[in-house]
């Protein structure tokens, strides 16, 4: 009887532990190199609250779940692809991507497409606290934009006929316009507006 009171008082303390555990739920730390690389990112409590973790620097990088005090994890998609601007506060996510945006209008019962096409390092950017709360759901303060070496492709199709230009690396929305412009291209200038608008925030 004395053995069974035992295991069931052992059991009844890891359950408490357990419990514990979870409702302190850390948040999730970056670590970092000395260039602000993130190298990994990790959940070690305490042991990162003086900033550094095994001899590395760590910074907080996502909150807990604010109501069940669950770890939420992190971001990072292996090396090279997050960095941290420690006089911000800012993460600066980079992936290669292509995004594809497209709009069809009816004119003189002709159907006319505009699209644009984006290729290269799309960008993310967060603050540890935009992750607090419900933030990391709606991302609320999160912004999204793309490098500078980032290229793109417009074109417009008309009657099966597709005229199209492409840019190297990121325009301003005047240099989009007159590059459209001196191409002489008749429906590429007859839609530059729409293809400024369907490039977003690739425009500088």
């Amino acid at each position: 009887m004395k053995k069974n009171l035992s295991i069931f008082g052992l059991f009844t303390a890891i359950l408490l532990a357990s419990n514990v555990s979870f409702a302190n739920a850390d948040p999730t730390y970056a670590v970092l190199d000395a260039n602000g690389n993130v190298t990994n990112i990790i959940v070690c409590g305490s042991a990162c609250a003086g900033g550094t973790f095994a001899g590395q620097q760590v910074v907080l990088q996502v909150a807990a779940d604010p109501v069940t005090g669950e770890n939420r994890g992190g971001f990072w998609q292996g090396p090279g692809t997050t960095t941290y601007d420690s006089n911000s506060g800012t993460f600066t996510m980079t992936e290669s991507r292509t995004v594809t945006n497209s709009l069809t209008e009816e004119e003189d019962g002709t159907e006319i497409t505009s699209s644009t096409t984006i290729n290269g390092g799309a960008t993310t950017q967060f603050k540890y606290n935009d992750t607090i709360g419900n933030n990391l759901f709606t991302r609320g303060g999160f912004n999204y934009g793309w490098t500078e070496n980032s290229s793109a492709l417009v074109s417009v199709n008309k009657d099966n006929v597709t005229e199209s230009l492409d840019f190297s690396n990121r325009q301003t929305g005047a240099q989009v316009q007159e590059s459209i412009q001196n191409s002489g291209l008749a429906l590429l200038n007859s839609k530059v507006q729409v293809l400024i608008s369907l490039l977003g925030s690739w425009v500088k």
